[in-house]
């Protein structure tokens, strides 16, 4: 019972991951960045903790989801830490 309720979760993570992911690529990701990052990151880790679950050897699915979560924090941090662009450098001439 618990493991078809992890597949029926893993098969909405994966869906929502691909579903998203097809709607950036169409819309073009100059400016949805760090969303991708961030849905990579969230959605991936959690995709490999229910492979983690799931499987007998799942301390490398933990791996995995470790360094995909650090890489959505990386990336957040890196993108708060950008400068913003000033009010007047916005305003058309």
């Amino acid at each position: 019972m618990i493991q078809a309720v992890l597949l029926a979760v893993f098969a909405v993570l994966l869906g929502n991951y691909v579903l998203a992911l097809a709607v950036f690529s169409r819309r073009g990701l100059s400016g949805n960045w760090l969303l991708v990052v961030l849905l990579t990151g969230t959605t991936g880790a959690a995709l490999a903790a229910v492979l983690a679950v799931l499987s007998e050897g799942g301390s490398r699915y933990l791996d995995v989801a470790l360094v995909l979560t650090g890489t959505a924090a990386v990336a957040a941090a890196v993108r708060a830490g950008l400068p913003r662009p000033s009010a007047r450098a916005e305003r058309p001439r």
